[in-house]
């Protein structure tokens, strides 16, 4: 009898936890989910951070860098080498700026493609594919423009420590800066599909097939 009332307490007590647990989450106020802007902002921010911090240190490496290239005691390797480092910054520095003017262009071209969904809806027409497409192109656009400022801050630099070894030294770097230039240029890409996706949902709304996004060179 005595085990019988023990067991018939403690399933009550049990009972009772597990209603204040229910009571207590039903209670608990939600976190709204992150916007996509709120996440396209905190990873532009994290990206000028890591962008300033980085800075400093490729400048470091590439002092560093030019002071390897002044040991090369052959003199034609040594002007030679200086030669590949200017022309690798100077790419770089060239196509991050051609690329950015792109992305440029790529939102101009998406803020007419959100004004005229802000029409559409005005029309009562049904934009949520539309507004799907805008944000994906958003999205898309601040991902390349990330990593289009950081490529642009990067310095390429090698460790010399033997001459004998120095074309494949040198030739390590430039195929990493290809490739890094590569990636970036992809996202660029990307970008750009993205919005000529914009433009082919609003054309939708408006009974046209137009998948033309101006005359960004990418």
């Amino acid at each position: 009898m005595i085990k019988r009332i023990s067991i018939i307490v403690l399933l009550s007590v049990v009972s009772c936890q597990l209603l204040v647990v229910s009571t207590v989450s039903a209670q608990a106020p939600t976190t709204p989910p992150q916007t996509i802007r709120d996440r396209l902002k905190n990873i532009k921010e994290d990206r000028k951070q890591f962008v300033a911090e980085t800075k400093s240190e490729f400048k470091d490496k590439m002092n560093a860098f030019r002071a390897q290239i002044k040991t090369i005691r052959d003199e034609r390797k040594q002007i030679l080498t200086e030669r590949i480092a200017d022309k690798i910054a100077s790419s770089n520095a060239r196509l991050t700026n051609r690329m950015d003017k792109a992305l440029d262009h790529l939102t101009n071209i998406l803020n007419r493609v959100k004004t005229r969904a802000a029409d559409y809806k005005a029309q009562g027409k049904d934009t949520t594919a539309l507004d799907a497409a805008i944000s994906a192109a958003e999205a898309a656009i601040a991902e390349a423009k990330n990593a289009v400022n950081a490529q642009s801050s990067k310095e390429y630099t090698a460790n010399i420590t033997d001459e004998s070894t120095l074309r494949n030294t040198i030739g390590q770097m430039v195929s990493g800066f290809r490739l890094d230039i590569q990636a970036v240029h992809k996202l660029v890409i990307a970008a750009k599909q993205a919005v000529q996706k914009a433009i082919m949902e609003a054309a939708k709304l408006r009974g046209e097939n137009n998948t033309a996004t101006g005359s960004a060179s990418i």
